[in-house]
This record gives structure tokens, sequence and C-alpha cells, in this order.
């Protein structure tokens, strides 16, 4: 009977041993899926404007930039928080060769990007623009996808969301420091309280 037991207990001790063996070869793959799912951008396609969401200090403007250089967007959308971070975000445009003609702003103040794409709507619904390109940075991706083209669902205007290159969040190495813990649990309960009307 003893004997019996320890087999019991043996067998038991190599599958808790197994499974975290398990757990340590497939854990990074899990957590680059999770970052992955999160920062894929869509295919780039020419595209009438470019849209660079607020938050940043101008890498978004410059990403922008770089599509009008190549001819992907023939303008550039800078959505409103403050009067201080537009002054900064169109100059910063403007140094990066955009002519102040192709620079557009939205009219309502926006605190989210809910509020963004709401904004951007109003305007473009003013415009011919039928395609945008929205430019965010990579752990957004995802959440910006799912409210813009919820927003814009009915409107026939196409969307395609771009991150910004060579940014610090990486999907391969997200969860190495803290900022990007964070800042991934906080996407996805954004993404959860969005789908539920809570944000």
């Amino acid at each position: 009977m003893t004997e019996k037991k320890n087999r019991t207990k043996s067998g038991c001790l190599w599958l808790i041993l197994l499974a975290l063996a398990l757990l340590v070869v497939l854990s990074p793959l899990v957590l680059r899926g999770i970052g992955r799912l999160l920062t894929s951008a869509d295919t780039l396609e020419n595209a009438d404007m470019a849209v660079a969401l607020s938050g940043d200090t101008g890498d978004r403007v410059s990403e922008a930039a770089l599509l009008m250089r190549d001819s992907y967007v023939d303008g550039i959308i800078i959505t409103y928080t403050n009067e201080e971070a537009r002054d900064a975000l169109f100059n910063e445009a403007v140094k990066k060769e955009i002519s102040g003609g192709k620079i557009y702003t939205t009219y309502a103040t926006v605190s989210n990007t809910v509020d963004e794409a709401k904004a951007v709507r109003d305007l473009t619904d003013e415009r011919t623009w039928d395609s945008l390109i929205v430019i965010t940075d990579p752990f957004h991706a995802l959440r910006t996808r799912i409210i813009f083209r919820d927003i814009f669902q009915d409107t026939g205007v196409k969307i395609q969301v771009r991150t910004v290159a060579d940014h610090w969040y990486q999907a391969n190495t997200w969860w190495k420091t803290t900022e990007g813990v964070n800042l991934t649990i906080q996407e996805y309960l954004k993404i959860f309280l969005y789908y539920f009307g809570r944000y």
C-alpha cells in the first residue's frame, strides 16, 4: 500500500514538473501572442488622409509626414486636446515639411480614443475623404482599430491603423518592463470596458 502511494506521489510530482516545464517553454510564445494581438498594424494602402492621434510629442506626426513623402496620403488630421498640444503638433508637422494647407485639426476637444474617433468622423463628414490611415503607438493599435471601425462603420470610410516605427513597446519584449506590463493590462482592460459600454 505504501509503495502504491509512493508511486502515485511520484507520478503527481512528474506531472507537476512536466506542467511547469511546459509553462516555461510556452510562456514566451503566449506572451508574444498577447503582444502581437495588441500591436498588429494593417497592410498599408493609399488613403486620403493620415490621422495623428494626440497623446505624444510628435512621433505620430513624423510617421504621417513619412506617409505623405511616400505619397500614401494627401494630408494630415491632428486631434485637438488643447491649444498648446495642437500648436506643438502643428509646428512639428510644418518642421517635417507638411504644408499648412494640408494640416487639419478636429473641432471638438478630445480626451480619449472614442472622442478622437467621433471628432475625426465629424470632420470627415464635411469632406469627400473616403479612407484614413490612423497613426498611434503599437500597444494602442488593436483598441484604435476596434473603436475607429465601430464609429465609422456606416460611413463607407475605410480605416487602416498604422503604428509608429521604432517604438520602445515591442510585441516580443513587452513583459520585460513594468511600463510594458502595465500598458498591456490597461489596453486589454479598456477594450473589455469598451465592449461593455463602460469606456
